[in-house]
């Protein structure tokens, strides 16, 4: 089975499930996935990947929100700004882990291998 087929099958699985596309196809996966990267949805990826892919999400935001509005017009030390919008990246990076944990446990979805195993439903064979 092609990587593109078990990531249908897990998309039409989450949403099946009830979660929201931008939660388990995010806009920074959609944009590795169309470079050439082969990324599992978050729900399916290892926790090195969301790791990374929520940072990436975050910090660049966040950091320069927080230096045009805040730490700039304070005096701030770059250096300083850039220690903080890491910290807070990690704190966000760790909150967005548990929150997959937890909704991998309560969802009680199979792992990215067993994915083949599965038929897709009736709803999203009709459609393709």
């Amino acid at each position: 089975m092609t990587f593109e087929e078990r990531l249908t099958i897990a998309h039409q699985t989450l949403a099946d499930k009830g979660i929201k596309e931008c939660n388990y196809n995010p806009w920074i996966f959609k944009l590795l996935r169309k470079i050439g990267c082969t990324l599992k949805p978050p729900y399916y990826a290892g926790w090195l990947v969301n790791f990374l892919c929520a940072g990436l999400n975050l910090a660049p935001i966040y950091g320069l929100t927080m230096w045009i509005f805040v730490w700039y017009p304070e005096g701030r030390d770059p250096v300083s700004a850039l220690y903080s919008t890491a910290l807070s990246a990690v704190i966000f990076d760790l909150l967005t882990l548990i929150r997959l944990w937890l909704a991998l446990r309560q969802l009680g979805l199979t792992t990215w291998e067993q994915l083949e195993c599965q038929p897709i439903s009736e709803g999203a064979a009709g459609e393709g």
